[in-house]
């Protein structure tokens, strides 16, 4: 029996082939830059979005004054990775569900074109929108980074790692818009595990703090005053340091916050302060740096919870003793010149970059072998 050239290829290939190509990719993004081209009511929205943008930069370039401050670039930043947050998965949310509906995906699929082709364009199509926030706010962040004792070097990583985590977002859009049938389930499903990621962190953190804590008894040391009336209080002649001193049990909560403190570090607001310049705030103005910022006041907290409670204050009123300063003083440099740690963060984000796109080839590639009721293909 003769086998044909048409039998040994068919023969030969194993399922839908998924692996991206330049190409492909590229094809695929410029056909969804073509498509997805915003409508007059899509323009509005854009340009309503621009113009708060301009607005708060030059609300916050006014408000900072003439010194040299890191504030207004922070929060620069901090506007960037909103936006993008906001923009990116909205836009790759309806990237899929809505070409199914709109019978248009199909006819993709049946080309040369391959899952991986399909997934990356689409997802760097959507990411290339949100750039534009970006390019946007290019006047501010220059004039905020002259002013902010920053290098060059820093912001671009601070720019790169923002960057990385609105492309995160953007495919955890696209991989609920390869699940859910429905663009409103998907742009819905996106936002809120965002809003997890942002908020969630947070309020989880502070929700497993009783968790975490304990009571503890601290013996302090002051006047015998408990038994002291009104009257002697109100008597100009009353000697209240001649008051007898007892040693008084009072009870301290401690929060073991180093168990939890990586609820912190996934933050991706926590990550962009763990990535900036560390200041020293006590030779910022020798190190040519402006005084410690938001980005710094982050990070000095963030520390504090991974150093995990502080020893009880001991207190003797007698002996005029109020607390260590000097370990108060000394908590307080620990905090603000711990060696960052935004590994955790931008690992997870990684793994939600990766897992998602995963999700989006698989979802692609055809032949389907179940589908969902009321899906449409073509």
């Amino acid at each position: 029996m003769t086998i044909t050239q048409e039998q040994r290829t068919r023969t030969s290939v194993h399922g839908n082939p998924w692996l991206p190509s330049l190409h492909g990719t590229g094809l695929v993004m410029r056909i969804e830059l073509l498509r997805r081209r915003p409508s007059t009511k899509g323009y509005i929205a854009y340009g309503l979005t621009f113009l708060a943008i301009i607005g708060l930069g030059v609300l916050v370039a006014v408000l900072a004054g003439s010194d040299k401050t890191s504030i207004p670039l922070e929060l620069v930043l901090v506007l960037v990775l909103g936006v993008g947050f906001l923009i990116g998965p909205s836009l790759s949310a309806t990237s899929i569900n809505g070409d199914s509906g709109e019978g248009v995906l199909a006819p993709l699929q049946m080309t040369r074109l391959t899952a991986g082709d399909l997934a990356l364009g689409k997802l760097l199509a959507s990411w290339a929108v949100s750039i534009a926030a970006l390019v946007t706010t290019t006047p501010f962040l220059i004039y905020a980074y002259g002013r902010s004792g920053w290098t060059l070097t820093e912001l671009l990583l601070v720019l790169a790692v923002i960057l990385f985590l609105v492309l995160m977002a953007t495919a955890i859009g696209l991989a609920w818009s390869a699940i859910a049938a429905r663009a409103v389930a998907s742009v819905s499903l996106a936002h809120l595990t965002s809003g997890a990621l942002i908020l969630g962190s947070l309020l989880l953190f502070a929700f497993t703090a009783p968790l975490v804590s304990e009571e503890v008894t601290v013996i302090h040391v002051q006047r015998d005053s408990e038994n002291v009336t009104d009257e002697q209080w109100n008597d100009p002649d009353f000697d209240y340091e001649a008051l007898p001193c007892v040693e008084v049990e009072v009870p301290y909560q401690i929060m073991h916050s180093d168990r939890t403190a990586w609820l912190l570090l996934i933050n991706p607001a926590v990550v962009i302060a763990e990535v900036s310049p560390i200041v020293n705030p006590e030779t910022f103005e020798k190190d040519g740096r402006a005084a410690p910022g938001i980005f710094a006041l982050i990070h000095s907290e963030v520390s504090g919870a991974r150093l995990g409670p502080e020893e009880p204050q001991v207190y003797d009123e007698c002996a005029g003793y109020f607390g260590d300063e000097d370990a108060w003083q000394k908590r307080n440099m620990e905090k603000a010149l711990m060696p960052p740690a935004p590994w955790l963060g931008l690992g997870l984000a990684a793994v939600l970059l990766v897992g998602s796109v995963v999700i989006v080839i698989r979802r692609l590639r055809v032949p389907y072998k179940t589908l969902r009721a009321g899906s449409r293909v073509a």
